[in-house]
């Protein structure tokens, strides 16, 4: 493992504590200084305000694509980060755009060949 991977992998793991994501269904990691994401994305359960169309809006589709794109942006912005792969099995990013998989699809999506393991 190059160096600059293994301080890529912990300035990714202080991102991921640092924001709302669950990241317990989550593995990453770091080849050639590309970032690679696995597994189920998901948000942590925030119920810290008393609005309740605020907490709603926290659980909607444009949050998360919202949070998605945040966290490319920041992982991205990490200094010898040449690029971010991610595969997660409830979301894609096709065309610029984040879109939801079925989960109960994505939970049986075998992983093609074009998939790299971690």
């Amino acid at each position: 493992m190059l160096k600059e991977d293994f301080v890529i992998q912990s300035n990714v793991k202080r991102t991921l504590v640092r924001s709302n994501i669950d990241y317990s269904d989550i593995t990453f990691g770091s080849m050639n200084r590309v970032v690679y994401f696995r597994g189920f994305f998901r948000l942590r359960a925030t119920h810290i305000h008393e609005d309740a169309d605020l907490n709603k809006y926290l659980k909607t589709q444009e949050y998360i694509t919202k949070t998605l794109f945040t966290l490319e942006k920041r992982i991205k912005s990490i200094p010898e980060v040449k690029d971010v792969v991610f595969q997660f099995l409830n979301w894609e990013k096709g065309k610029g755009r984040w879109i939801r998989i079925d989960e109960e699809k994505g939970e049986n999506r075998p992983l093609g060949e074009n998939h790299t393991t971690i």
